[in-house]
């Protein structure tokens, strides 16, 4: 199982650092909506001297804002899905192996036939978009974020049906829903998670906190018990980052 540290501006990528602890790199700077606008060659550019000689897994966490890419709205539609692809551009100009964007599932809406379309919705928006964009060759990852029950995403990816199409499961999102184990939303997604967002919560706030030890193995022995490979991305504020790799690897039931 590989580690992947977020970051939050390049000036938190130490490349060396991540080298020597055997990490890959997940680049959060590009969900900034103003960045997107303007000033992002410039940041692209920099990257790619950066990155020229780091091997590891590269992620991009793409913009999530106010974004409803099958929006009824055709204007939130266009404005959506021009922010998809300046970020799938980004991801194919640093070679990045995988694009994060939010879900953007909404839990209230519980009719059928409307949850049926967003998803029928979506499945046309992401042919589309990865067709536009065909020479980006990493996976795109939908996160959980609003939604209340693991179902949800799993019907929107199994309807969207593409290989290059899969899960981020949010630990710390999935906690603020904890009327569902953490157990349960492993085992529906299984067939689908690449990749895993790790943070923790007292189940009120998303406060990004660092995963007590007891954590850490609860979730990486779900892992091992579930057969689920994947990538493991700490997304939480670290002080010292040879020492937070080297706790989690010593807690990790994968280790």
């Amino acid at each position: 199982m590989e580690l992947i540290k977020c970051i939050s501006t390049i000036e938190d990528f130490n490349m060396e650092e991540f080298i020597k602890n055997k990490i890959g790199v997940e680049i959060q700077d590009f969900t900034e909506p103003s960045l997107l606008d303007e000033g992002w060659n410039q940041l692209v550019d920099e990257y790619k001297k950066i990155l020229t000689s780091f091997n590891n897994t590269v992620s991009i966490h793409g913009p999530f804002l106010d974004l409803k890419p099958v929006s009824p709205d055709e204007k939130i539609r266009e404005v959506s899905y021009n922010r998809y692809l300046t970020t799938l551009n980004i991801g194919k100009e640093l070679k990045a192996d995988y694009i994060i964007f939010h879900s953007q599932i909404n839990p209230w809406i519980n009719e059928p036939y409307i949850k049926n379309l967003n998803n029928e919705l979506n499945k046309e928006f992401f042919n589309k978009i990865l067709t536009d964009v065909e020479t980006f060759k990493g996976k795109v990852l939908l996160e959980n974020i609003f939604e209340d029950s693991p179902y949800l995403l799993k019907e929107l990816i199994e309807t969207i049906n593409l290989p290059n199409v899969k899960v981020c499961l949010d630990i710390g999102h999935a906690k603020l829903r904890e009327e569902i184990p953490l157990s349960i939303w492993l085992e529906v997604l299984k067939d689908h998670i690449e990749y895993i967002h790790f943070h923790w919560n007292g189940g009120i706030y998303d406060e990004h906190n660092s995963p007590p030890k007891e954590a850490i193995e609860e979730i990486t022995e779900l892992l091992y018990k579930l057969n689920i490979k994947c990538k493991l991305a700490l997304e939480y504020r670290v002080d010292n980052l040879t020492e937070e790799i080297h706790r989690v690897r010593k807690s990790s039931f994968l280790v």
